[in-house]
């Protein structure tokens, strides 16, 4: 009885010890975008302007991650600051396949690295719901990043995906 309960009391704290597993993607795929050259969105993210990047998957994946930074140079020797990036990733949403619509395409809201309180996290981790054609991660769809610095400085944007996939960034929807 006594080796029975030491047994359950060592797997008991066996388990609790382990450290949680990190999913390793296996492509990183990145593009820089100055702001001059970044695509304005007409939407806006509490009263700030907002610029969209456009990607495809090159498949179907069980998750993705999304990291965006914003660099610019902040005084006349070359000093480089970073500013934090608030951001929405959205699916494009094909309205033509729905009846009674006069519109060619809607955004699907799938994740944002903020909440109600503005705590901005660094990156956005996206899993796939196969069942849900609004929060599948396929290779078929066209997504939308629609993202903010809150500041109108010089910024160079670098949009990060990884994802199990080659990852297809577009200038605007096809």
């Amino acid at each position: 009885m006594k080796i029975l309960a030491a047994a359950a009391l060592l797997q008991f704290f066996l388990s609790g010890c382990s450290s949680p597993t990190v999913k390793i993607f296996k492509k990183n795929n990145i593009v820089a975008i100055p702001v001059d050259k970044a695509r304005r969105t007409r939407e806006e993210i509490d009263r700030y302007a907002t610029y969209a990047v456009y990607f495809k998957l090159e498949k179907a994946v069980d998750s993705i991650r999304i990291r965006i930074s914003a660099e610019y140079v902040a005084d006349i020797i070359g000093t480089r600051k970073t500013r934090e990036t608030y951001f929405i990733v959205e699916k494009i949403i094909d309205a033509r396949k729905f009846k009674n619509t006069d519109v060619r395409y809607f955004y699907s809201e799938m994740g944002r690295n903020f909440d109600a309180e503005w705590n901005a996290a660094k990156g956005l981790v996206l899993v796939s719901e196969k069942g849900s054609p609004f929060k599948a991660l396929d290779g078929n769809s066209i997504y939308r990043i629609r993202f903010t610095p809150f500041s109108s400085e010089n910024f160079v944007f670098a949009v990060t995906i990884d994802a199990d996939c080659g990852v297809t960034f577009m200038d605007e929807i096809k």
